[in-house]
């Protein structure tokens, strides 16, 4: 039973030394943090399409740790926060992309959804946050998306995907989710 015990602590401390910044050199002292030089999502997409959000990001201590997705929509409130892991050459800086499937829900035309992009470092210093809207159409199309030529570079570099599952004010207030429905 204690040999037990102490292989379950050992195996604690070992999961515990896993970080995903172990081994990464940073500054005496912290350094600064990281810097989002420039981002792009385009305005609006049709539901069921997915959303591709360009991020061109540096670091001058080069331990960019992860990239922070933070959704709000009206209606429904906060989003669970996703957590997209950065590694390798990619911690000094990057230049990419970030996906969002969205639903293929017809209750979702004339609403939107604000995404906050934060890059986090591994002294846990943060960026400034990057604000994009995405809105919901009919007009745009369900293929890919048109890339800005500033972006075709970024176009060739998926980062992750942000796995949030949008949902529609008017879908969550007939399945009883809605805030209505909760109140006594």
């Amino acid at each position: 039973m204690f040999k037990n015990y102490l292989l379950l602590i050992l195996l604690l401390f070992l999961i515990a030394g896993c970080t995903t910044c172990k081994g990464v050199k940073t500054a005496p002292g912290g350094g600064g943090p990281p810097v989002i030089l420039d981002s792009y999502g385009s305005e609006s997409v049709r539901p069921g399409a997915t959303w591709r959000v360009f991020l061109k990001a540096k670091d001058p201590d080069g331990d960019i740790q992860s990239i922070v997705a933070q959704l709000f929509q009206p209606g429904i409130g906060y989003y669970p926060v996703d957590f997209t892991y950065i590694k390798g050459a990619d911690r000094e800086g990057f230049a990419g992309y970030l996906i969002l499937r969205t639903p293929i829900d017809y209750n979702l035309l004339q609403e939107y959804v604000e995404v906050k992009l934060t890059l986090i470092d591994c002294e846990g210093n943060k960026s400034e946050p990057v604000n994009l809207t995405l809105r919901f159409d009919n007009k745009s199309g369900y293929g890919p998306e048109e890339v800005p030529e500033k972006w075709q570079g970024a176009a060739k570099r998926k980062l992750g995907t942000i796995m949030v599952e949008i949902r529609s004010v008017i879908k969550d207030n007939e399945d009883g989710n809605g805030r209505k429905s909760r109140l006594p």
